[in-house]
């Protein structure tokens, strides 16, 4: 692909570059999952949106003027990340970035759909579905899926607080829908948990009707 300056690897955990940071370059995603977040003046940690693999990302890269990012990027799993040249990308590269933005923004406006719908348990429950269908997500020796995540992460993507998303994975454990361990928990009742969640936010005909315009 041109443009591509080289490959970087990066651990769970590990940040790909962090808000405030200069944006020379622009990311796109090989492997693995990294998580987009912002900080609020107040010091809470937003999820804006998740980088799958064969995403683009760091667009503030992409401003005429030297630009900082907006948000900070951290690897949920092991990545692979292929670092871009603005001035080295061709038309042909360009078009798949717009198509892919285009692609993200769609993802980004059913994730704040899920945020602003429904109470917290469904909002949390929303959330490990969605994680499930991400690197994060994998299915054990009982072929059960499970989701490799921490109270801290359910909290900052669902918009709530690690002490409410905690009594909430304690009641759904309680039901007998879910299963918890060491940073991850296992999806026990799939069924269960999608008429937790309730109907799907594109069923809604205001929510359907502003994604068929993105389209």
């Amino acid at each position: 692909m041109s443009g591509v300056a080289s490959k970087q690897r990066f651990r769970r955990g590990e940040w790909v570059f962090q808000q405030g940071d200069p944006a020379p370059v622009f990311y796109q995603a090989e492997t693995g999952l990294v998580r987009l977040m912002q900080s609020t003046l107040r010091g809470r940690t937003l999820t804006v949106r998740h980088v799958l693999p064969g995403d683009y990302f760091g667009e503030a890269a992409l401003d005429p003027a030297p630009a900082t990012h907006h948000h900070a990027a951290e690897a949920l799993t092991p990545a692979t990340i292929r670092l871009l040249q603005p001035e080295q990308l061709t038309a042909a590269t360009l078009l798949d970035i717009s198509r892919n933005l285009s692609t993200q923004l769609r993802r980004a406006m059913l994730h704040e759909v899920h945020l602003q719908s429904g109470d917290l348990r469904q909002r949390l429950v929303r959330y490990l579905l969605e994680l499930a269908d991400t690197p994060l997500g994998a299915e054990d020796a009982q072929d059960h899926l499970y989701v490799r995540t921490t109270h801290e992460l359910l909290a900052e993507g669902s918009g709530s607080t690690r002490e409410s998303v905690s009594k909430v994975v304690t009641e759904l454990r309680d039901l007998g829908l879910i299963e918890t361990g060491y940073r991850h928990i296992t999806l026990l009742h799939l069924e269960g948990l999608r008429a937790l969640a309730g109907p799907a936010p594109l069923d809604r005909p205001d929510v359907a009707e502003t994604f068929k315009e993105l389209r």
